[in-house]
């Protein structure tokens, strides 16, 4: 896949998930709907367009500090 296409599928990927409806309610029923593959398949094709335009990851870098109570 090039990089145009990688870009392309991107944007129908974004406008499909922005499409969608987290929770539907009928009457008294409510269904919620898991948007999780969604932004799974848009986070991989960030990932393989920032690899092919020559840019590093992104890296998360979590702080974490342990209180004594104070």
């Amino acid at each position: 896949m090039t990089l145009d296409e990688m870009k392309a599928e991107r944007e129908r990927v974004m406008a499909r998930r922005n499409s969608l409806v987290a929770r539907v309610t009928v009457g008294d029923r409510t269904v919620q709907y898991d948007l999780a593959q969604a932004n799974h398949v848009l986070a991989d094709l960030d990932r393989r367009i920032a690899v092919l335009e020559g840019r590093k990851p992104r890296r998360h870098i979590l702080t974490v500090a342990a209180t004594k109570g104070l």
